[in-house]
Order: structure tokens, then C-alpha cells, then sequence
């Protein structure tokens, strides 16, 4: 048996074409108005991996690949796997490190050389003055990269909770989407034409049918409001609802993943390692919880 990250298990679902598929089923024990078909699509498809990881690999997922934007430091590595839930590489801080735009204006090349001459400085980042003057010497880049420190999805657990009360949340987030929808004539006019398609707060180009009364900076605005106050979180809690429903330490068998191109942790998978402590199935500490980064 084998384990992966919540970060990992959305790369799968990810990759695959949720737009061609045709999944049957509830995303939740009641009707939720706001979402659209590819984000119903997707928790439907996370349901199914997390319920019977063998069928869908051979049903549904296209194999991974890697793939490098040239946007960070660290890109482009395959997914890992690992032996035992409690392995420390599982838990460890994910950290990541933007490529200035400087860089990236200057071609592929600039940002492969920026990479290498980053690692060599990297250390430095524990005293960002003496980080930015090389970086400026360098390059004569004044700021200093954002440094993108988040807890690693295998590490976000929410520890020790049930069933019954991520349903309550859940529950709490519905109505709550409710209230807003109704708390003026603004909000159900945006909402009732755009609700779906919140990821319209997120571009640029002009709002295709907007036809509310109100600019489309407007509606953006609210849009933004709320699929970070209320969307997002609702479909985090709705991942984490069905990984401790299904598969809670998110086991899967490291053949198949082997063959949609994960590769083995070389710690767990080290031939002098040990693990401390391997929990049992009752033990949810060491229990995988949602990335912050939903991908959609």
C-alpha cells in the first residue's frame, strides 16, 4: 500500500478531462445551487478516486506529466508516493519561490540560469537584507522574491474531527452563501446571472453577458468575495467530507501509481529506514487534510 498527499490526489483528478466525463451522483446529501457542472464534475471525480482508486485509474485518468511553466524555482518534478503515512517527507513544508518577472521577460534561458544561481544562494533567505543585495548585484532586481511557504497537504489535517461535524460546517456554509445571496438587490442580481462562474473574478478580458446593471469591475469584485468567502471553503470542507467518508489516509496501491508516472519516496523507500511509529487505522493524526490551493 501506498500513500500521496490531497496536493497529489487533485493532480490526478486534475489531468484527467473532467469536461468529457459523465459521473453520476451526489456532491452532497442536499442540492448545492452555486456550483457549476465542472466543479460538481470535479468533486464527483474525487469521490470516485478516493472510493475505488483502481477503477478509476483504469476507467478515467490520463497519465501524469509533469509540467514546467518556468514561473518558480522547483518545477516540473515527478509526483512522489510513499511506504508509511507517517513518513516525515509526507508532512514536510511545501516551499516554492516565484521567478521574478525581470527574469521571465528575458526567455527560458534567463530562467534556467536565475534557477541554478538561486540554489546557490538560497540559504540567504534566512537574512533577506543580505538575499536582496545579491539579487540586486546580480541582477539588479531590487525586491525580493515572495517566498511561498505553505503547510504541505499531508500536514493540514483537520485532526480529530467527524463526519457529523464537517457536515455542520458545511451546512453553515450553505446558508450563509444564502444570506448573502439575499442581503440586497446588488448581490442577487450579480449572483443569480454569474453564481456558477465565479472564476470570471479572476480574468481580465471584458464579462461575456453582463447584463446585471453593474460594471464589470463590480461584479468581479463580488465574485471574488464570494467564492473565497463562502465557494472555496465549502468545496475544501466537501474534499475533506468525502476523504474521511472513503479513504481516509488515502491509500492507493503504488503499482498503479508507478504507472501514471509517480515515483517512490527515497526516504520510506531507503532500506535502512524505520519508521517510529505507523498508526493504526483509528489514528488520525497522521491524516491527510486539504491543500489551500484548490485547483479549480
Amino acid at each position: 500500500m501506498a500513500y500521496i498527499t490531497l496536493a497529489n490526489t487533485n493532480k490526478i483528478i486534475f489531468d484527467s478531462d473532467l469536461k468529457g466525463l459523465d459521473l453520476e451522483g451526489q456532491v452532497y446529501k442536499m442540492q448545492i445551487y452555486f456550483l457549476s457542472r465542472y466543479e460538481e464534475s470535479a468533486l464527483l471525480a474525487i469521490q470516485e478516486l478516493l472510493k475505488d482508486p483502481e477503477k478509476y485509474f483504469t476507467t478515467i485518468y490520463k497519465p501524469y506529466k509533469p509540467k514546467d511553466t518556468f514561473s518558480f524555482v522547483y518545477e516540473g518534478k515527478k509526483p512522489g508516493y510513499h511506504k508509511y503515512s507517517c513518513c516525515p517527507m509526507l508532512n514536510a513544508d511545501y516551499q516554492n519561490f516565484p521567478i521574478p518577472e525581470e527574469i521571465k521577460q528575458k526567455g527560458l534561458s534567463a530562467v534556467v540560469e536565475f534557477r541554478e544561481w538561486f540554489k546557490t544562494v538560497e540559504h540567504l533567505l534566512e537574512k533577506p537584507d543580505v538575499f536582496v543585495m545579491r539579487l540586486k548585484a546580480k541582477y539588479g532586481i531590487e525586491t525580493n522574491p515572495q517566498a511561498i511557504n505553505k503547510d504541505n497537504s499531508g500536514n493540514t489535517a483537520i485532526k480529530n474531527e467527524t463526519i457529523e461535524e464537517i457536515e455542520t460546517r458545511i451546512d453553515g456554509l450553505i446558508k450563509d452563501a444564502g444570506r448573502f445571496y439575499y442581503a440586497n438587490e446588488k448581490n442577487k442580481k450579480i449572483l443569480s446571472r454569474f453564481s456558477k462562474w465565479t472564476f470570471l473574478a479572476y480574468k481580465t478580458e471584458p464579462i461575456d453577458g453582463n447584463e446585471t446593471g453593474f460594471s464589470d469591475e463590480e461584479v468581479r469584485e463580488l465574485l471574488k468575495e464570494y467564492d473565497e468567502t463562502y465557494k472555496r471553503p465549502l468545496k475544501s470542507n466537501l474534499i475533506e467530507y468525502y476523504r474521511l467518508k472513503f479513504n481516509p489516509e488515502i491509500e492507493m496501491e503504488g503499482y498503479f501509481l508507478e504507472k501514471l508516472g509517480f515515483k517512490g519516496c527515497g526516504h520510506c523507500y531507503r532500506n535502512d529506514y524505520e519508521p517510529k511509529e505507523i498508526p493504526s487505522e483509528n489514528d488520525n493524526e497522521n491524516a491527510k487534510g486539504l491543500s489551500d490551493d484548490l485547483p479549480f
